[in-house]
């Protein structure tokens, strides 16, 4: 998934306050089996010794999946050319085991970098075919077959995304219960002028070349990361971006290093984007499958 809109992607809504959190035993089968008893033989034989079994354990360090839940919610589809303000998106894979790791293009928290990039697992598809649900507390969520064992779905409406939940995920020929456990979203972002909705008051928000601090809540504990993303003027043209991802603890500051070296006028995309990057272990898989839940809110601003 891209990590931040190579195209100004920026979107101010009104409503940050992402609606709050929602607030077995297997038993075992009875013994039927009868007793059978065997009258010793007067001419005993040698009983064969089993052979040892040649299965090998099940590798959880290796990696055999990757599931996505991302919730992005854009301030002003205008000012981006995109047509909706919330957009929920659900998308897996899964191969054969590997070694690879999706979150390795992550820097390490309490940093920033100039150096925003995919990670790339090398993997062989496992060739699984059908379809993939995924199941909270609510009704189903069916994800399609994209390809080669991938699956995706973006017509996930709001009011489907179960917050702070465990999921169960299903899939052809494999079921991971509570794979995964939902993020949420905000009660406030300051500068709350990101968020402006209206392309005619929009890009109001200053941020300092001397350095700029981003708060929001509430902090839940888990990772986030902060992009500007710097275009000319008038929107035409790229000219970098700056990526600082540290723990949720409500406020995040990047540093002037990285904004003294654009120009004063020019405007900028914020993504305030909260993760949970997570690991789940699936025997029917013969690996772990890397779980990766984001919740993304975009703004707009001007570099001063």
């Amino acid at each position: 998934m891209i990590r931040f809109i190579t195209c100004l992607l920026l979107s101010c809504t009104q409503d940050v306050s992402i609606t709050k959190v929602n607030e077995v035993d297997i038993p075992r089968a009875q013994d039927t089996s009868s007793t059978i008893i065997v009258e010793p033989s007067s001419n005993p034989t040698t009983e064969p010794t089993a052979e040892p079994s040649t299965e090998l354990p099940v590798n959880y360090d290796m990696v055999s999946g990757y599931f996505l839940y991302h919730f992005r919610q854009v301030a002003c589809p205008a000012c981006v050319g995109v047509y909706n303000e919330i957009e929920v998106t659900a998308y897996m894979k899964t191969h054969y085991p590997t070694s690879g790791n999706y979150f390795d293009n992550y820097q390490p928290a309490g940093t920033c970098t100039t150096a925003i990039y995919d990670s790339y697992v090398s993997s062989q598809p496992n060739g699984l075919s059908g379809q993939v649900v995924i199941k909270g507390n609510g009704n189903p969520i069916t994800l399609s077959q994209l390809g080669a064992s991938e699956w995706q779905t973006n017509s996930i409406l709001e009011y489907q995304y179960e917050r702070q939940t465990f999921h169960t995920i299903t899939g052809p020929q494999f079921e991971v219960e509570n794979a995964f456990q939902t993020v949420e979203g905000f009660d406030y972002i300051e500068p709350y002028t990101m968020l402006w909705v209206d392309p005619s008051y929009a890009f109001d928000a200053p941020i300092r070349r001397t350095g700029m601090t981003f708060t929001w809540g509430p902090a839940i504990g888990e990772l986030f990361e902060v992009i500007v993303a710097v275009y000319s003027w008038d929107g035409t043209q790229f000219l970098g971006a700056v990526s600082c991802l540290d723990n949720d603890t409500g406020a995040l500051f990047v540093p002037a290093q990285y904004l003294q070296q654009y120009s004063p006028g020019s405007i900028a995309a914020i993504h305030l984007i909260r993760h949970r990057m997570d690991s789940v272990e699936s025997p029917d898989l013969e690996g772990s499958i890397q779980t990766h839940m984001i919740w993304e809110v975009i703004g707009t601003g001007y570099i001063e």
